[in-house]
């Protein structure tokens, strides 16, 4: 049997992608984060989630739930926040402007499942109501399971003197 000269190079780079694949997804189960998480039983983090690009802030979002069930994983309790701040809060809204949702549609749903997701894994979220009422989002159409406050900034400053680690999201 003959194999034509592109059907050849396309078959060797086939096989050679999956012979370097092989060793990576070996290494993905052998990783961890034992060192930096040796003697913690709970960890306490604050997002301050400020994504002005809604694609962008779908995969934090949903790094975030992979962060959950990673420290899960190491035997960690997780204790999860996110603080929506300036422009993010224009996507975490039922009735999002016309501009975003023309630029948008598409995504929006998806982070509003996310945040269920999350909120499902018990993280807490907060949006500030400083920031709502810039973009004129009315804190009553935000999304199920997050939380108005006054300002993301005190939230930020209170949850990290509470003993949050900040995990910036800008």
């Amino acid at each position: 049997m003959r194999i034509s000269k592109s059907y050849s190079s396309l078959f060797s780079g086939l096989l050679l992608g999956l012979v370097t694949l092989m060793p990576l997804s070996a290494q993905a189960e052998e990783l961890n984060n034992k060192e930096a998480l040796k003697g913690i039983t709970e960890i306490h983090a604050l997002y301050d989630v400020r994504k002005s690009n809604p694609n962008v802030m779908l995969a934090y979002l949903k790094g975030i739930e992979s962060n959950h069930k990673n420290l899960l994983k190491e035997g960690v309790k997780p204790h999860l926040r996110v603080v929506f701040i300036s422009s993010a809060v224009q996507f975490i809204t039922s009735k999002p402007s016309e501009e975003v949702e023309h630029l948008h549609g598409d995504t929006l749903p998806k982070i509003k499942a996310q945040i269920a997701r999350l909120s499902d894994l018990g993280v807490k979220m907060e949006a500030c109501s400083t920031a709502t009422a810039y973009f004129k989002v009315d804190n009553d159409t935000l999304y199920p399971g997050i939380k108005p406050v006054r300002s993301g900034f005190l939230s930020v400053m209170g949850w990290q003197a509470q003993g949050y680690s900040l995990v910036p999201v800008y």
